[in-house]
Formats: structure tokens, C-alpha cells, sequence
């Protein structure tokens, strides 16, 4: 047998590792027998050479005790880093999500730090290869526990927002089963005592706690305080200017204004608007109307005039003042000015004036970029007589009625929250009902209304609560004026 240095197995440790001396140096550690010839190998002995030559070999204990169980500690690692992976890959989603999009600074700055939670989940992976390996680096150790915790914060947080939030996601069980795999993770580094060679526990310990305290602050701050402690200034109401009588005294012209301004400092999204002038032919009476009358007149309009005869009501004029998906960012003023004909063959008797939006705050929520495209119409637009082609749900229109209508998803201020809560949508529907003998308007004519809600599904008819919709700030608005055509005509005539 050719010459070689002479070669020294240690007994194994308590992973099954057996050090190896090689001219009383030590070269690395084997597994097996397989694993030390490789070993020898690389370190100048030569391939054939006879494991059992005492002149050459010394084996401190069993040769035969090679006490590794490879199965068993590939599939612990393997297990181990596909939980990390699996937490890397959720973290890295929402975390670039509210990094760069996240509609309020809070949440940006959770986006950051979930970012750095994956990026120490990722040390952790290549941590796991070495600390279930020859254990070549110092600190794979504390590294495999760092990102381990990491993986039970996050999780833990996400977890507890979803049952916060009450909704069912399909991420539920991955939060359960990242919850389960954590508890396993801990149980196993527990058993190898992994924090015995932390150098400095207690630094340690305390920046985990630093962290952890950051994190839940960030959330608490971009989830809760943000969104709710910021008022929405945005004034709106509407006025009739001073009208004008045509030569002919057969039109009045009535120039009606809408004020809608953003005065605050919180962004709003329009989901829909609705202005409308309607005349009310009306003539007093000497004699008081009765109780029948008060009756009639309140279910109608909500509103009875005792010495006032009114007929129908006619509508002089609707549409929107602002597009359906707008923003309205602070300082924004979208207010509009608007002229109405108002004939005086016959007496319309009083006009009134009535405005709504529909909005929801843009700290809170973002309609879905499709929103302002989804809109979609009860007749065909591309025909010359525009036929009736589709009916609205039956607790939004009667059956032939027309409308418009808008509708899509609507999102949470960041992506944490968009999947740890149900999809909700928001609808905007602008009707035209027809007349019938319990309509309040004349035969033949309309009484537009405009329609908002958000619900579970599109179209859904069960619509959230007003506890539901708080979290997106969701606020309709109404304001009406109301002036007899005899004072319209008086400001006419100075």
C-alpha cells in the first residue's frame, strides 16, 4: 500500500458527525463511509485506501457507529425551508404591494418592514442548508431561529386580522398551517438548543421584541388610527342663481349651481352623482287639506304643504356633475354651473332643485382601475331608437325602467388587508322609472334616482351594513332647494 498521512475518525457527536484528522489536522467531518473517503479524498489520501489499516487509521470508537438517520434530517430540513419559503413568497407579495401602493404612509412603512422579514426569511433558507449540514458557518443556528420567529409574527399578525375582520379568504389556512409549522419549527430548534450559542440573548431577545413592537405599531397606525382620525371636508350644496325671461315670456332660464370642493385633507373617490330640477305645478287652497292629503303628499315627497294643491311633478332636467370614479384629491373643486328651462305655459307653480353624491375615502379604499369603464346601459346606445334591452334586479327598478350603472371591485388601503378580507363591490345604479297611478310624477314623464351601495357580489342585493361599510368610509349626501316661479320671476323682472 502507497504511503499516506496518517488519518484519525473521531467518535461521532450527538448529530452523527464524525471530525476527521489528517496529519493532525482536522479536514471536515463525514456523515458515512461514503462521505469520509470523499473527505480523504480532497485532502490528498488516496481513494483505495484501507479504512481498516491500523498503521495508518485510528478510529476513536465503533468504526461501525455511524448514528446519522439521513432521511430523517433531510426531511426536517426540507420541511423547515419550505415553511420559510411559503412565508417568503406571501411576505414578498404584500410587501411590494404596500412598499410602493399602500394608500396611507402607515401602511408603506409595513410594506417596508414585511420586506425585511422576507429578506431575513431568505437567510434563514440558505440557513437551514448548513445548520442540517456540516454546520460550516458559526451562526446558521441563530439564523434558522431569527427567520423561524419572523415567520410566527408575521403570520401571527395576519392571522389575527383575518378573525378581526371576520371574513372567510382561502389564506386562512395558510395562516393555520404557517401557525402549525411554527410550533413545530420552535419545538425542533427547542430540542437542539439553538439559543445556547446565541453570544448575546438578552440583545437578541430585545431586538426581536423591538421589532415585533414596530410592526404591530405600524399596523395599528396605517389600519386603525390613520383612516379614523382624519375628518373628510368636502363642502357641497346647491343654489338657483338669478333667472332670465325669454322675449317671448314663454321660458324662464334658471342657472342652478352645485358646490363640491375637497377642503380636507383626505382624498375621495366619486362612486356616483345625481342632480335633478323638477316643477311642481301647484295652486293654493282656501280650504286646508285633509289628513288623506297630508298622507298622500308625505308618501310622495316626504313633505305637505296644508293650503297647497299640487299636481304631478315634471322633471326639467337631470344627469351627473362629476364622472362616476373621480378623485378628488385636497384642494380639488369640481363644483358646476348648470342652466334649466323652466317653461311658464302652464304655471309649473315651484321648481326644486336636488343634488346627491356618493363617495368613499381614497385613505381607505380604491375603486378598481375598470370601475370608470364597467358602465353599462338598460337600452342599446348603438341603435336609433335606443330599445329597452335589459332590466334592472327587482329591488333596484321596476321591470322596464331605464338606467345606467357602474360597478367593480373595491380594494382595502393595502394588500394585507385585501387578503385577509372578503371582495366587496361597489354599484352606482342611475334609474329613470317609469310612471304608474302611485308614481308621484305626471304620466309619461320621469323622477331619475341614483342608487349605491356595497355588497359581497356584483349585482348582489345583500348590501353591507353601515358597521361594514365604515372601514371604507362610504358617505352619501343630499341637498335640495325649493322656489316658487313667482319669486323666480320677480328676481327676473329687477
Amino acid at each position: 500500500m502507497r504511503n499516506h498521512p496518517f488519518v484519525v475518525v473521531h467518535a461521532p457527536d450527538n448529530r452523527g458527525l464524525r471530525a476527521v484528522s489528517v496529519g493532525g489536522k482536522v479536514v471536515g467531518k463525514a456523515w458515512s463511509e461514503q462521505g469520509l473517503r470523499r473527505l480523504l479524498g480532497r485532502a490528498g489520501v488516496p481513494p483505495d485506501v484501507d479504512l481498516g489499516d491500523r498503521t495508518h487509521m485510528l478510529w476513536l470508537g465503533d468504526r461501525n457507529d455511524w448514528p446519522d438517520r439521513p432521511r430523517r434530517r433531510r426531511t426536517a430540513a426540507v420541511v423547515m425551508a419550505l415553511g420559510l419559503l411559503a412565508s417568503v413568497t406571501v411576505l414578498v407579495r404584500v410587501g411590494l404591494a404596500d412598499a410602493f401602493h399602500a394608500l396611507a404612509y402607515g401602511g408603506r412603512l409595513m410594506g417596508v418592514l414585511l420586506l425585511a422579514a422576507a429578506l431575513a426569511e431568505l437567510v434563514g433558507v440558505a440557513a437551514v442548508c448548513d445548520y442540517w449540514g456540516k454546520r460550516a458557518v458559526r451562526f446558521s443556528g441563530e439564523g434558522v431561529l431569527l427567520a423561524v420567529l419572523a415567520v410566527t409574527g408575521t403570520n401571527l399578525v395576519f392571522l389575527v386580522m383575518q378573525i378581526e375582520g371576520g371574513d372567510y379568504t382561502p389564506y386562512l389556512w395558510l395562516w393555520i398551517a404557517l401557525a402549525l409549522w411554527s410550533g413545530w419549527a420552535l419545538w425542533m430548534l427547542g430540542r437542539q438548543r439553538v439559543w445556547r450559542s446565541i453570544p448575546y440573548p438578552k440583545s437578541f431577545a430585545l431586538g426581536v421584541a423591538v421589532s415585533a413592537a414596530v410592526g404591530v405599531a405600524s399596523v395599528a397606525y396605517s389600519v386603525m388610527y390613520v383612516p379614523y382620525a382624519t375628518p373628510v371636508k368636502v363642502p357641497f350644496g346647491v343654489s338657483l342663481g338669478n333667472p332670465v325671461v325669454n322675449s317671448g315670456r314663454t321660458v324662464l332660464q334658471v342657472p342652478t349651481h352645485v358646490t363640491f370642493r375637497n377642503e380636507g385633507s383626505v382624498p375621495i373617490f366619486v362612486v356616483g352623482t345625481l342632480w335633478r330640477v323638477q316643477g311642481f305645478p301647484s295652486a293654493f287652497s282656501d280650504k286646508p287639506n285633509a289628513m288623506a292629503d297630508w298622507k298622500s303628499d308625505l308618501t310622495a315627497s316626504n313633505s305637505t304643504l296644508r293650503h297647497e294643491r299640487s299636481s304631478p311633478s315634471h322633471m326639467l332636467g337631470a344627469g351627473v356633475f362629476v364622472d362616476a370614479g373621480s378623485r378628488l384629491d385636497p384642494g380639488d373643486d369640481l363644483s358646476t354651473d348648470i342652466t334649466v328651462q323652466v317653461p311658464l305655459h302652464p304655471d309649473p307653480g315651484r321648481v326644486s332643485l336636488l343634488a346627491s353624491v356618493s363617495y368613499i375615502r381614497a385613505d381607505r379604499c380604491k375603486l378598481s382601475n375598470s370601475y370608470r369603464d364597467s358602465l353599462q346601459y338598460s337600452w342599446n346606445p348603438d341603435s336609433e331608437k335606443h330599445e329597452h334591452v335589459r332590466d334592472a334586479p327587482e329591488w333596484i327598478a321596476a321591470p322596464g325602467d331605464e338606467f345606467f350603472r357602474y360597478d367593480s371591485r373595491i380594494y382595502h388601503s393595502s394588500e394585507m388587508l385585501n387578503i385577509t378580507r372578503s371582495p366587496d363591490y361597489a354599484s352606482m345604479w342611475w334609474v329613470l322609472p317609469k310612471g304608474n297611478d302611485k308614481a308621484g310624477f305626471a304620466k309619461g314623464d320621469t323622477d331619475p334616482y341614483m342608487h349605491v351601495d356595497i355588497s359581497r357580489a356584483p349585482e348582489g342585493q345583500e348590501a353591507l351594513a353601515e358597521s361594514e361599510q365604515e372601514p371604507y368610509g362610504m358617505k352619501t349626501m343630499y341637498v335640495a332647494t325649493d322656489q316658487p316661479v313667482a319669486q323666480l320671476l320677480h328676481k327676473a323682472g329687477k
